[in-house]
């Protein structure tokens, strides 16, 4: 890989070399080097202590899935890796580097770089390959059946732990994830993914019960992406261009009070330009850009996503429920919709990011012209493109509608600002569904999102049922860097109907739900149960929504 170990590691490799010959073969070098390596020897690690559980099954449940940490100091040192399943995968490397991502409940993923040759035989391909580096997802339970104490020290090169990271982003939502924080998967339950030097990526989903081990070849050309090697002179220039972008266009500055832009740039210029790896140098912007506070600010090196800033937002919806509490479902991809027998419409919409979005909800419209109220579900929608939500909301509203307002930079002080603009929901459709609507919304409801929330409250008949949602909008234009660094750079401050800031607030439900513990596990969505609950108690109507062209006649 990019990264070489340190002098100590040096010393030690070799000394995992000599120390099996006998003492009479060694000349005078080699019991000097004996000698040196003897007492810079570390001890074994046992990483079940290091990271310890109390978990003995799996847990996918998404809510539950938990935010992971990896820093220098879950970098170690493997004398050997050896891992195989009879003969349909085998991998043996010797000397290696190996990282430890983990959560409150133990280790949840491993990465593994060799220093030495590694190589990789299994159902793939017919001739052993040479291993890049290795991704892991596991039990917490199994990690020290994986990584045995003896061939673990706790003497890792931490210059790689950059890469680790980014490897570990990259490869994360391949399996056992929830926007990027680790499921527990079942104890014989095993995710070995490995890039080998050839280019290609090994993708395997391995049942150590059943002694099986599936090759997935989706992710056959997709493996993660080495970036340029770094020099002083890339990393200023990147830096500098990463700085000056946020400083003359970044809108929110009078929202963040607290930040000295200058001073994070006295603090953080001279670390980057040190940066031993673009890794290490990608982090370290990541890390100036965290003060923000803004979801909306992304970075990625070679095309990995670096974590920036989050803050945990709990789920309210669970989907597996739906075709219990519903019945069937047409699925026509972003967009699933039903009426049920007594007359109650369903229409879930999980993004705004697909054009046929508007015509898949026209469509559904149109078998709900019977029906006594319509549940309206974009709790797990993350946005997308505003437009597309504006189409939609237009079947809903009854006139011209001013649903937010943005303001953007426009000089070169933090507090240079346009004026307010204003932004427009119009009537659309045929016709207009005039009849109740509960708009179920909840946390993970965000940006464009969060506009068309905003939009359905030029519907007089519509109400926000849930939790509240994220508070994050942004408009952001994507700024290349040299060594293949963007950073997504938000432009506006969004602001509510009533001219307060969208960021860190979002829209409050109407009608507030308190979820109780386990409301959204199994077969249960209580939130969803209350929706219905409340739908049928109103009554049917007389007669179907008729057109526009039909009620003039």
């Amino acid at each position: 890989m990019s990264e070489k170990p340190g002098l100590y590691g040096l010393v030690q490799d070799i000394w995992i070399k000599i120390r099996a010959l006998p003492a009479l073969l060694l000349g005078p070098v080699q019991l000097m080097l004996l000698m040196l390596a003897m007492p810079l020897r570390a001890e074994n690690v046992d990483l079940l202590k290091k990271y310890p559980t109390t978990l003995t099954a799996g847990d996918t449940t998404a809510e539950h899935a938990r935010e992971w940490e990896f820093s220098d100091a879950d970098v170690f040192v493997l004398t050997k890796f050896n891992f195989a399943l009879g003969d349909k995968l085998k991998i043996e490397t010797g000397s290696a580097d190996l990282g430890i991502g983990h959560c409150a409940d133990g280790a949840v993923w491993a990465v593994v770089i060799p220093r030495e040759q590694g190589t990789l035989t299994s159902s793939a391909t017919d001739k052993s390959e040479n291993i890049a580096h290795i991704w892991l997802r596991f039990h917490p339970g199994e990690i020290a059946h994986l990584f045995p104490p003896e061939t673990v020290t706790g003497e890792g090169a931490n210059t790689l732990a950059a890469e680790m990271r980014a490897i570990a982003n990259f490869k994360m939502n391949s399996s056992w994830q929830a926007g990027g924080r680790a499921m527990i998967p079942g104890p014989k339950d095993l995710t070995l993914d490995v890039d080998v030097k050839s280019g290609l990526r090994r993708f395997f989903m391995v049942d150590t019960a059943a002694g099986t081990a599936e090759y997935v070849d989706a992710f056959l050309h997709e493996p993660v992406k080495l970036p340029p090697v770094i020099t002083p002179e890339l990393a200023a220039k990147a830096f500098d261009q990463l700085w000056e972008a946020f400083d003359r266009d970044w809108a929110m500055f009078i929202l963040r009070p607290e930040v000295d832009w200058n001073k994070l740039r006295e603090q953080y210029r001279p670390r980057a330009l040190a940066s031993k790896s673009t890794y290490e140098f990608a982090g370290i912007c990541a890390e100036m850009l965290k003060p923000l506070r803004d979801l909306h600010v992304g970075l990625t090196v070679a095309n990995a996503d670096v974590p920036v800033f989050n803050r945990p937002r709990s789920a309210n919806a669970n989907p597996a429920a739906d075709a219990d509490m519903l019945g069937n479902m047409t699925d026509a991809g972003r967009v699933q919709w039903t009426v049920t027998a007594d007359k109650i419409g369903y229409i879930a919409i999980y993004g705004w990011d697909d054009d046929s979005i508007p015509a898949a909800c026209d469509a559904a419209l149109e078998h709900m012209r019977d029906t006594r109220g319509l549940i309206l579900d974009v709790r797990l929608n993350g946005g997308g493109g505003e437009p597309l939500a504006g189409e939609v909301a237009g079947r809903f509203v009854k006139q011209p509608f001013v649903y937010a307002f943005d303001q953007y930079r426009n000089g070169p002080e933090h507090t240079n600002l346009t004026e307010k603009f204003e932004r427009r929901v119009a009537p659309r459709g045929p016709w207009r569904y005039d009849r109740p609507v509960l708009v179920l919304i909840g946390q993970k409801c965000m940006s464009s999102n969060e506009s068309f929330v905003g939009m359905m409250g030029g519907d007089p008949d519509a109400q926000t049922m849930g939790d509240h949602t994220c508070g994050s909008s942004g408009n952001p234009k994507i700024i290349r860097l040299p060594l293949e660094v963007t950073v997504r750079l938000p432009q506006w401050i969004d602001y509510l109907p009533d001219g307060t800031p969208l960021d860190e607030h979002g829209f409050k439900p109407q009608i507030p739900f308190k979820a109780e513990p386990g409301a959204f596990e199994g077969n249960r969505d209580d939130l969803l149960t209350a929706a219905i609950e409340r739908m049928r108690k109103l009554p049917l109507p007389d007669k179907p929504i008729a057109s526009a062209t039909a009620a003039e006649k």
